[in-house]
């Protein structure tokens, strides 16, 4: 195959166990090299083959990193330092509360997220509305049943070197009802 990365490749193969690198086969154009080694019926048309595409997440509805603002809301803009994480606390001291936000990391770099949520009513529950994960983007919403504190969380913890700087919006609404009419 041609290209720079057979090349390189090739270089790094000779140092690779021969458990590995016999095991290893560089090709150069997917379209018409991947034919060889994996059946058509099995390769998606992108490559080459006669199987369906593989679905790609769409994310063309969330804005790019250089953007200022989502949806109207001007997005906040901060760094969290390598092995750092960063909160913010959002609470609808009053009554329910539709909680919404929107991030999103400059680079592509992943950031750790994740949002809690403390209903305040009863027994304080706590409960995690979105478990954590590293994510360049997100977008989310989380109506509570009456008063109650959510916590935004952007961990970088795990990264020894690099910074990660993030733009975002986070925002509130009381509402009267969980049927989401707004309080006046």
């Amino acid at each position: 195959g041609g290209g720079l990365f057979p090349f390189f490749g090739h270089l790094k193969k000779p140092y690779l166990p021969p458990f590995v690198s016999d095991h290893i086969e560089l090709v150069g154009d997917a379209k018409t090299e991947l034919a060889q080694y994996i059946p058509k019926e099995s390769l998606p048309k992108m490559y080459g083959g006669d199987a369906a595409d593989i679905p790609i997440l769409d994310t063309s509805d969330l804005k790019s990193s250089s953007a200022d603002s989502y949806e109207g809301e001007e997005l906040e803009e901060t760094n969290i330092a390598a092995g750092d994480k960063m909160e913010i606390c959002i609470e609808a001291e009053n009554g329910a509360g539709r909680f919404g936000w929107y991030f999103i990391s400059e680079g592509d770099y992943d950031v750790g997220f994740s949002v809690k949520v403390e209903e305040k009513e009863g027994d304080k529950t706590e409960l995690e509305v979105r478990k954590y994960e590293k994510l360049i983007t997100d977008q989310g919403s989380y109506t509570s049943k009456g008063p109650c504190k959510v916590t935004l969380t952007w961990d970088n913890s795990y990264s020894l070197f690099t910074s990660k700087t993030i733009k975002f919006v986070a925002s509130v609404a009381e509402v009267s009802d969980v049927g989401g009419k707004t309080k006046s």
